[in-house]
């Protein structure tokens, strides 16, 4: 599966990415008015972008750009027109070592600047 295969409200199986940049963490009040930590992190492949969001507490603090993320079990849906990816109720996302096909975080970075041209 690719970042352009991904559809809003639909599971994700297993998506292979790379981190394109970690926004800094924010503590935010869920509807509920729980209080969590939210991470975003822009990810991609050589067929888009999406932003991957991690919540609770400590999610995400070993996730830095250019590494590549297996996510697996995950959940898309669409907020504010962009597709933005999540672990869900029961996924999971790991660190994989090497580039698991995936184009280099530089690539990435020009093909997001040359599709907002």
């Amino acid at each position: 599966m690719k970042v352009e295969d991904v559809e809003p409200d639909s599971g994700i199986p297993e998506l292979a990415v790379r981190v394109v940049s970690v926004a800094p963490a924010r503590i935010i009040r869920t509807r509920s008015g729980r209080k969590t930590q939210l991470t975003e992190v822009l990810v991609g492949d050589e067929t888009g972008t999406a932003v991957f969001t991690l919540w609770g507490f400590g999610a995400g603090s070993d996730v830095k750009a250019g590494q590549v993320l297996r996510i697996t079990d995950g959940w898309a849906k669409q907020y504010k027109g962009k597709i933005q990816l999540s672990l869900g109720r029961s996924g999971e996302y790991e660190t994989l070592e090497g580039d698991a096909g995936l184009p280099e975080l530089s690539e990435i970075l020009n093909n997001t600047k040359n599709n907002e041209d």
